[in-house]
């Protein structure tokens, strides 16, 4: 296995429990010689081993960190991965068969998404280090979890930072897709094969939990609805009606399924439409939720992101005369104190005397690294009005 040395600039990060490094904490990239992806070991200038991981020079950080362990980085080294991750989602989440097993580097295992669906397992690879360990990751994931299948949904645009191909394709077994998955009670179709991401959004499941428990007699606007989980917990806790804003078609005919499945039909209203169109006139409501996508997809979106965030957020704290507000972001980009100050000044503005009862974050299942600040990405408050 070819060695990498880390300089002083890169071995300061690496006591600071960084994962990543550039090139420019390497001492002497031009002479490492394997392909990109491949494994390295990792040592300091002064010949001590620091760990193992995967290089990949033509990429901004080109080094990744799998372990400071010298360990066999096989089947067995994920296996043991991925049961410590196990039994920390059966404590989060007693009894469930639905969540995300792997969170990237908040599981220290950088480049690589696995949600759990039952006994269906989606796995997403973001890198080309990780790409090449997929046969390790497939493995590990059949002995550890006896799926009845593995999709590997590898399409998403991130991958060619890496030069990746993106792909959807069944690594194991079969499946009948959409998926009927129960969380909480309601039943849910996930779409594993043609849905966004993953086919659900598992990080918002606290943050539904404490709307649902608000919700009692609402009439409910679900921006950026996706197929209605924000909905379908809302009436599950009492809510007279529910309004679903969603653009994509796809999206909306799931959700209306899963509210046959549920029985809320009577009490849901479909419409289709770009969100900040609709929220120019829209229904009327006493509890809006706004989940949009990342705005801020990276530091040169950031300006344009900031625009349409506030748009957003202005039409939607518009549309309620009292009531409650939640806005979220799931854009890393967007940190905590400028989200919070967004909204304070946008609140000034309309001169609305909103209170914040609620902040909300990413589910347990998606843990923060504490030396990877991307890894707090969802961010969300609940206002009074």
């Amino acid at each position: 296995m070819e060695r990498i040395i880390l300089n002083s600039k890169g071995l300061s990060k690496y006591l600071k429990s960084s994962l990543w490094f550039t090139l420019q904490d390497i001492k002497n990239p031009q002479k490492v010689s394997l392909e990109p992806g491949g494994l390295v070991k990792i040592y300091s200038e002064e010949g001590h081993f620091l760990g193992k991981g995967y290089f990949n020079p033509n990429t901004y950080y080109s080094l990744k960190i799998l372990t400071k362990e010298d360990t066999p980085i096989d089947k067995e080294f994920f296996k043991k991965k991925f049961l410590k991750a196990l039994e920390l989602r059966k404590r989060l989440y007693p009894g469930e068969k639905t969540f995300r097993l792997i969170f990237s580097e908040g599981d220290l295992l950088p480049g690589l998404m696995v949600d759990v669906f039952g006994k269906v397992v989606v796995v997403q690879i973001q890198t080309l280090g990780m790409e090449k360990l997929k046969e390790h990751i497939i493995s590990a994931l059949k002995e550890l979890l006896e799926p009845q299948a593995i999709v590997l949904r590898n399409d998403f645009v991130k991958r060619r930072e890496e030069a990746l191909d993106l792909y959807v394709e069944i690594g194991y077994g079969k499946v009948e897709d959409p998926l009927v998955v129960e969380i909480d009670e309601i039943k849910f179709l996930v779409s594993v094969l043609k849905g966004q991401k993953t086919g659900f959004f598992l990080d918002q499941r606290e943050n539904r939990r404490w709307i649902s428990n608000l919700a009692k007699e609402a009439i409910v606007l679900d921006v950026f609805s996706y197929t209605g989980a924000f909905s379908f917990y809302a009436l599950k806790g009492g809510a007279q009606r529910a309004f679903l804003i969603e653009s994509s078609e796809e999206a909306l005919n799931l959700a209306k399924e899963i509210a046959k499945l549920n029985n809320f039909t009577p009490r849901v209203v479909f419409l289709q439409g770009e969100a900040l169109n609709l929220l120019r006139n829209p229904p009327k409501a006493d509890l809006i939720v706004v989940d949009p996508p990342a705005f801020i997809k990276s530091h040169k979106h950031f300006e344009s992101g900031i625009r349409k965030y506030k748009s957003l957020y202005l039409l939607s704290l518009k549309a309620i005369e009292r009531g409650l507000v939640f806005l979220f972001s799931c854009s890393y980009f967007l940190k905590r104190e400028l989200f919070l100050t967004l909204i304070k000044d946008l609140l000034q503005n309309l001169q609305k005397e909103g209170r914040i009862i609620f902040e909300g974050r990413q589910a347990g299942d998606h843990p923060v690294n504490p030396f990877v600040e991307e890894t707090f990405y969802l961010k969300g408050v609940g206002i009074a009005i």
